[in-house]
């Protein structure tokens, strides 16, 4: 009987296997130390900040810093051990007062232990001192839902206080190795193994750390000599595993039995395919369960593997397989350290055929930039970083296909990008949203350069009294951008429980018992409060802490809950998250704009459904301070 004379191209037969395959939906609650390589299915947010509290971020002494501002070398200041300066090592909470801390290289001890310690230099406002939340804030989102987590990710997490996770069952694939020429060389004494003439089965080894590589839960059968015996192990083995592996008994020799008991037990769906090697390979169902055989020389074996089962594992979890390393460009001055070879973590933004590298938090201790990088890159020690726009070679951390499937933000933080990141993954596991947050100007700044087509913005024109539309009139005249209404939220200041200090608007910042955190500059936030100052007729410098800055609103929170700052500018969710009391100051638009050419895009289509959906403004809704009467319209431009 001639067999697979009939071949199909691997693109029809891999399209015809998917359309047997469903994703799996069982879920399990596992040790979040378990999770690497787990692929979560629900969103996980922090349960705690990391660092939880102020502390030393070098071994040394604590310190008020105003002590020490008169200190140089010809004049040092003297500071009484247990008074003025407390010792201190890496990670000690800051005793109460102490705002700054003198590394011990910097300070002349006398071997007497009362005696007071000497500084030949000043030091500055929170010098040498880890912030609360510095790396993770208490109750963002840290992985989203169809998340595949890393080893970052998994100890990210755990240093985040989360202890468990909802993860996706991992699918189960049987390896049967058939053959009565085979061997298992791991069963043979060494006296037989003299005596005895076969092939050494390696191929199920081979396969089964193929399969457990793309994250199978693989498991090796012992070697099946005869027909009979593969029937009834098939015919048992369907109703345990998601996927069956028959290797050799593929081709059209007497002893190739697979599909003969395929057809028997289900139903055939191709037997041979188009590509060298690899071509005998069989695809059928029994029981809605995939079985496959696949050619008994090696090398065929793995193309096969690689080309079919990679597939299957990637609809079953939802997640997709790749590595590669890829050109990119600088979307603006990269500096670095003569001397100092620098690796530097970059998520990777693709713009008009070419990937921009966009540098993440370079500190040692900013953990979770190593979990959110798409890649690596690498600047040699022999220069001082890279100018704008060249080009660099970045390892990828993540797989391509994502991040071509991504959308990235740039510009203004709020709550509504987790929202709209998680609902998204959600609908469409292949898709991801990436948002850095660069504050309004910036975003748009990006925007007018070309290296980014998205980006978030509530900046108040003061003239017109109107939200973001002046500011795309006097930035991006020259571009074809629309203007997207997200919603209206409220922005205020935060205070602790019962507003202790009695703060009630701007006009109380200039207080000298008044510690501020703002937000970065060229930040929506930023701008806001720096009109209503203006307003008020209260100078930057009488504000204690204006230079202090945050990226992100829920830093802010995060610092007035813990008394770092009595007051901060940020909207009222994070009032509401962190058990603040809110002073509103404005209702303000918060939009989005978008380019002419990612407009057209499938993936903001995406996008765009997901932010006028009613399950976005019921999300909204439930996290507090969202007016989303407009949420969805176009106030400027066309889509």
């Amino acid at each position: 009987m001639k067999r697979y004379l009939e071949t199909i191209k691997s693109e029809e037969a891999v399209q015809r296997i998917l359309e047997h395959i469903r994703p799996i939906e069982d879920e399990e609650l596992i040790p979040t130390y378990e999770g690497k390589g787990r692929i979560t299915t629900r969103p996980v947010a922090a349960k705690y900040s990391n660092p939880p509290f102020v502390c030393s971020a070098m071994d040394g002494y604590a310190t008020m810093f105003e002590k020490t501002l008169e200190a140089d070398v010809a004049h040092p200041v003297t500071l009484k051990r247990g008074e003025d300066a407390v010792r201190v090592n890496t990670g000690d909470a800051m005793p109460e007062g102490m705002n700054a801390v003198a590394i011990r290289e910097d300070v002349e001890e006398p071997e007497e232990p009362e005696c007071s310690i000497v500084i030949r230099k000043p030091l500055y406002l929170w010098q040498n001192i880890r912030m609360i939340g510095e790396d993770i804030i208490e109750g963002d989102m840290l992985v989203p839902t169809n998340h595949v987590m890393g080893i970052f990710d998994v100890s990210m997490l755990i240093s985040a206080g989360v202890t468990h996770v909802h993860a996706r069952r991992i699918p189960k694939i049987l390896i049967i190795p058939t053959g009565k020429e085979l061997i298992d060389i791991y069963k043979r004494s060494q006296s037989t193994r003299n005596q005895e003439r076969g092939l050494i089965d390696f191929n199920s080894h081979l396969l089964a750390e193929m399969a457990a590589d793309a994250g199978f839960l693989a498991t090796r059968h012992g070697i099946i000599a005869d027909r009979k015996e593969l029937r009834d192990v098939v015919d048992k083995a369907i109703d345990e595993y998601d996927v069956l592996l028959i290797n050799a008994g593929s081709s059209a020799g007497d002893e190739d039995y697979t599909e003969g008991i395929i057809s028997e037990l289900g139903a055939l769906v191709f037997h041979g395919v188009s590509m060298m090697p690899g071509r005998p390979a069989i695809f059928g169902i029994v029981r809605d369960k995939p079985v496959f055989g696949i050619p008994g020389y090696p090398v065929s074996a793995a193309i096969s593997f690689q080309t079919f089962l990679e597939p299957v594992y990637e609809r079953l979890t939802s997640v997709r397989i790749r590595r590669r390393t890829v050109p990119c460009f600088t979307p603006y001055k990269v500096p670095s350290r003569v001397g100092m070879e620098e690796i530097v973590r970059v998520n990777l933004q693709r713009h008009r055929g070419r990937y921009y590298a966009f540098p993440l938090p370079r500190g040692a201790s900013i953990f979770s930039s190593m979990a959110r990088a798409d890649g690596l890159m690498w600047i040699p020690e022999n220069i001082e970083g890279y100018d704008e726009d060249e080009e660099v070679q970045c390892q990828l951390l993540k797989d391509e296909g994502d991040i071509e499937n991504r959308i990235h933000i740039v510009g203004s933080h709020d709550l509504s990008l987790d929202v709209m990141r998680d609902l998204l993954k959600t609908a469409h596991p292949e898709a991801d949203l990436l948002s850095t947050h660069t504050g309004s100007l910036s975003g748009i700044l990006a925007v007018k350069k070309g290296v980014a087509d998205l980006c978030t913005t509530h900046i108040l024109d003061d003239r017109e009294n109107v939200y973001n539309i002046p500011v795309i009139k006097k930035y991006l005249s020259d571009r074809n951008v629309a203007l997207v209404h997200i919603a209206k939220r409220q922005q205020g200041l935060v205070v602790r429980k019962g507003n202790p200090k009695k703060i009630q608007g701007v006009e109380d910042l200039g207080r000298e018992d008044i510690k501020f955190i703002n937000r970065q500059f060229g930040s929506g936030t930023r701008i806001l409060i720096d009109l209503l100052l203006k307003e008020k007729g209260i100078g930057r410098e009488s504000i204690r802490g204006y230079e202090r800055e945050e990226s992100s609103h829920t830093a802010v929170g995060i610092a007035v809950r813990e008394a770092v700052a009595d007051a901060g500018a940020a909207i009222y969710a994070v009032a509401k998250i962190f058990s603040l009391d809110f002073i509103p100051l404005a209702e303000e638009e918060y939009d989005l704009i978008v380019t002419d050419e990612l407009a057209k895009d499938r993936r903001f289509a995406r996008l765009m459904a997901i932010i006028r959906s009613d399950l976005f403004k019921k999300r909204l809704g439930e996290i507090g301070g969202y007016n989303t009467e407009l949420t969805g319209t176009v106030k400027y431009g066309k889509l």
